[in-house]
């Protein structure tokens, strides 16, 4: 038997219009998808990567994130203009998949490394320290010198035993506050490693502490004898800056002053370089593990899990709510204007 094929002008009309629709939907183009605008979406990763040396800045790049992640769902709900009917359930899981990569996944695993990466070294460090335990140590060491007075400053060995036993005591503090502290926020502070010094060596963080002192004179006594040499450049441009300054301020007293200002700022340069190691290994990791995790969450955790269960959800509230009774309503008038046009 023959099939009859309806080459009416309504039909043919009708035909035209869905052909030109699965051409458009074939050849559509995500117009997010440009490398300016998708960028947008990684700008969550590069904040979380570089929050150790711009905190301010790491926290504010999670807002291009969040934008494009908006205009992300809506686009891929709002295509009928383009050829592709709207979908909820598209928009959906297109958000949960930005939101998985975006907002988890990959921050997760970028403060994941950089928090691996403090006892990591450990293995190449002199005194076997982590990066987290030096950096307690030098803002310890920081805060003494702000803190002598006199002999204390003026004396390598009576800042050494004042630095020394100050220290002492943050470390029996600091382990006194650990082991009172309860059992959920032992954990916390386990996973947080909230008490550095408490988990590194004794003897180890004393050396580093006495060979931080040593460094600190040094760099002392070239400031007072001017011997560029052996000054730090952003130590010694730290020194010139204020020394106008403390002259205005303490008068004959001005030189004590400079030279604590710029000692502390030889810390904050060994702070920083702790933070800038953290800052690339972050941003190392990002490069690395960005496409295998997005493949990863694509194919393994969307495909498996996520897009089946959205599907079904989807089914289960069409078929067991009033909008089923809607659909077949809508698809019987339908079919009805046609016949009487017939």
């Amino acid at each position: 038997m023959i099939k009859r094929i309806d080459s009416s002008p309504q039909n043919c009309q009708k035909n035209k219009k869905t052909n030109t629709q699965n051409k458009t939907a074939k050849n559509y183009k995500d117009p997010l998808n440009t490398w300016f605008i998708r960028g947008m979406s990684y700008s969550s990763d590069v904040g979380t990567a570089i929050r150790e040396i711009a905190p301010q800045l790491g926290v504010a790049l999670w807002a291009p994130t969040f934008m494009y992640l908006g205009a992300d769902i809506y686009d891929k709900y709002k295509t009928d203009k383009n050829g592709i009917n709207p979908s909820g359930t598209r928009a959906l899981e297109r958000g949960i998949f930005q939101g998985l990569m975006s907002l988890v996944v990959m921050p997760a695993v970028i403060f994941t490394s950089q928090k691996l990466i403090s006892p990591i070294a450990k293995l190449t460090d002199k005194y076997h320290l982590s990066t987290d335990a030096k950096d307690a140590v030098i803002r310890h060491t920081k805060d003494v010198i702000s803190q002598c007075r006199g002999e204390s400053f003026e004396n390598q060995e009576n800042f050494e035993k004042l630095l020394i036993a100050t220290l002492n005591n943050k470390i029996s503090a600091r382990n006194n506050d650990k082991n009172s502290a309860k059992f959920f926020r032992k954990i916390i502070n386990f996973l947080t490693n909230k008490y550095p010094m408490v988990n590194s060596n004794k003897e180890n963080l004393l050396a580093f502490a006495k060979e931080n002192t040593k460094k600190i004179f040094e760099i002392k006594k070239a400031l007072l004898e001017e011997n560029k040499q052996h000054i730090p450049y952003n130590v010694s441009k730290k020194y010139k800056e204020i020394l106008p300054k403390m002259k205005e301020m303490y008068g004959h007293d001005y030189s004590s002053h400079a030279l604590r200002s710029a000692l502390k700022e030889y810390q904050n340069s060994l702070i920083f370089k702790n933070k800038l190691l953290k800052t690339v290994v972050g941003f190392t990791t990002m490069l690395l593990l960005t496409n295998p995790l997005t493949k990863f969450v694509q194919n393994c955790i969307m495909k498996k899990y996520i897009n089946p269960e959205i599907d079904f959800i989807s089914r289960e509230f069409v078929t067991k709510s009033n909008m089923k009774a809607v659909f077949s309503e809508m698809n019987n008038r339908k079919t009805n204007q046609q016949q009487c046009q017939m």
